[in-house]
């Protein structure tokens, strides 16, 4: 028994490191060695047509906003389209909407609630556009975002990019948690895109090429499969980090942990179903690089909790009471945080434990509804 439970002690010690330690060290390495230069600025008469899709769903407190940073966008206004797709929204969004048309801005609304993917999938699939940019209703850009975006098109290898998500941190212990976590996020998907391509898109500022755009069941996420589906057509999915938008972190610990588990459920969706979209066996690099970066990292929760299973049949060694301690040490910090976050009180030194394990929880049980057959079709926003 002590023998097996030294084994898994080690397995799940490495998985823990692997994905948060060891992986991420070589991408940072060899991204450093294969840094790829910024491609040069297109010239207004080279810009191509970009369709820019706005899925909203009651986004009264943020669409005017949105609009009012698209409209300021450092693009030629007759090489964009901009669409708000209102998913059957009950409050002001329509009306503030409508409030831009003679500003070019064209309202569709859904009669009955849809969903982001069935409904970007059917407007993108009639645009003429050269390009398709879908955004978030939150995601307020920078002026020249687009133009440093749409440069990268000039590769005809690149079907993807995808714009550098910053955020503006809500006063609470999972804004501070998410900020630190997407830092370091954002300092990975660089080197991903300098070494291989992006494993994943945010989706917030996400252009695809209008050819390579795929339809998508409303079950699953364009961030987890486009990518996938790109990759395999033979072209590049990358990040561009100086194409800024920002975005507010979750509000609160129950909305953080609610957008985790869709996620995750639409996560490991595109996993049981990664032959339609991936050919494994064409890609080889890429699948061991997109089970490295990502797979593995949502199930985090498997290796943590076979950690501190085995730890207690090890006991009788010193240096295992002492990892058991730290464990202990971690786990009470994070139920501390939770506890403050719930009355309000922030505390910055207790965002990472609590987080990480908020974070972890919902991929494990978006894991298991996804495995269980749940999909989710619909959202909200949380706002």
């Amino acid at each position: 028994m002590q023998q097996a439970a030294l084994s898994l002690f080690v397995l799940c010690a490495f998985w823990i490191a692997y994905v948060y330690a060891i992986y991420p060290a070589f991408l940072l390495v060899l991204g450093l060695l294969r840094r790829r230069p910024k491609p040069p600025p297109l010239a207004d008469d080279e810009l191509p047509k970009v369709g820019i899709f706005i899925p909203a769903y009651n986004e009264e407190a943020v669409i005017a906003e949105k609009l009012e940073s698209t409209l300021a966008l450092d693009y030629p206004a007759k090489n964009l389209e901009i669409t708000v797709a209102s998913d059957r929204s009950s409050d002001a969004t329509d009306a503030i909407v409508r409030g831009y048309a003679e500003r070019g801005v064209r309202l569709i609304r859904n009669e009955t609630q849809r969903g982001k993917i069935a409904t970007i999938s059917d407007l993108a699939s009639r645009s003429t556009a050269d390009v398709i940019l879908i955004t978030d209703a939150n995601a307020i850009f920078e002026p020249d975002a687009l133009r440093k975006v749409v440069a990268h098109f000039r590769d005809p290898k690149v079907g993807i990019v995808d714009g550098n998500r910053l955020l503006h941190r809500t006063p609470t212990m999972v804004g501070d948690g998410e900020g630190a976590y997407w830092r370091y996020e954002t300092m990975l998907r660089r080197a991903d895109s300098d070494v291989f391509s992006t494993t994943f898109i945010n989706g917030a500022m996400t252009a695809i090429r209008r050819e390579l755009f795929l339809p998508l069941p409303s079950y699953l996420e364009f961030d987890h499969v486009l990518p996938l589906h790109v990759i395999n057509q033979g072209r590049r999915v990358v990040f561009e980090n100086e194409a800024r938008f920002y975005e507010e972190t979750a509000p609160s610990s129950k909305v953080a942990y609610r957008i985790r588990v869709r996620n995750a459920v639409r996560g490991f969706t595109m996993v049981l179903l990664i032959g339609r979209y991936l050919n494994v066996l064409r890609h080889p690099l890429f699948t061991f690089h997109l089970l490295s970066r990502k797979v593995l990292r949502w199930l985090v929760a498997v290796p943590a909790i076979g950690l501190l299973a085995a730890n207690f049949f090890l006991l009788d060694v010193a240096v295992f009471r002492w990892t058991l301690a730290a464990q202990a040490v971690f786990y009470v910090l994070a139920l501390l945080g939770g506890a403050l976050d719930r009355v309000g009180v922030k505390q910055g030194m207790l965002a990472l434990p609590y987080y990480f394990c908020l974070v972890n929880a919902a991929s494990l049980v978006g894991f298991l509804k996804a495995v269980c057959g749940q999909r989710m079709a619909t959202w909200s926003t949380g706002r």
